[in-house]
């Protein structure tokens, strides 16, 4: 529907994950593998007496939405073991844009554009994978869904501006 919040640069800290990663058809299969796997890994952090450390979350390691590489999991507060399918994985500090979008997941394309045009126009490409953290339930009206998207980044040349700068010049420019 919507972007919601300013396009941010910002270094994320050291992230401890949960998750389960499958190739799938993205349009047939995403919502019962999301399901499916955010209530496995639930059941596997109650048998551990852990609680997930936030919002669920999603890796899309690529875009070819009939073959999809993607990870869903959850956030932990430390490193913990993973079982079976679930792995345990640390994303080690990095850089992020990052933005939120408000509505649809369905109509989340145009914020994606935006924070893809803002990491062209301000020195950056992207590192690869795409995250999406779900900020709230879909119990909620479509129209209330919150997704934070964030992409890490790495500067196109040593002569780049800081974080800061280029938070400065994104204001400027309205973005």
């Amino acid at each position: 529907m919507a972007r919601i919040s300013q396009i941010t640069l910002k270094q994320q800290p050291i992230l401890h994950t949960l998750t389960i990663r499958k190739t799938i058809n993205f349009m047939e299969e995403f919502s019962d593998f999301a399901d499916d796997s955010f209530d496995k890994i639930t059941k596997h952090l109650n048998s551990l007496n852990e609680l997930s450390g936030g919002a669920p979350i999603v890796c899309f390691h690529n875009m070819d939405l009939e073959n999809l590489d993607v990870e869903v999991g959850f956030p932990v507060a430390s490193p913990v073991n993973g079982k079976d399918d679930i792995a345990a994985n640390t994303i080690p500090a990095q850089k992020v844009v990052s933005a939120i979008d408000l509505g649809p997941y369905e109509k989340q394309d145009p914020t994606l554009e935006e924070i893809f045009a803002w990491i062209q126009s301000n020195g950056y490409e992207m590192k690869g994978k795409i995250y999406y953290q779900y900020l709230n339930d879909t119990e909620r009206p479509e129209k209330e869904l919150l997704t934070m998207m964030i992409l890490p980044v790495k500067s196109k040349t040593p002569q780049q501006a800081t974080g800061h700068q280029a938070c400065k010049r994104s204001k400027l420019r309205g973005l």
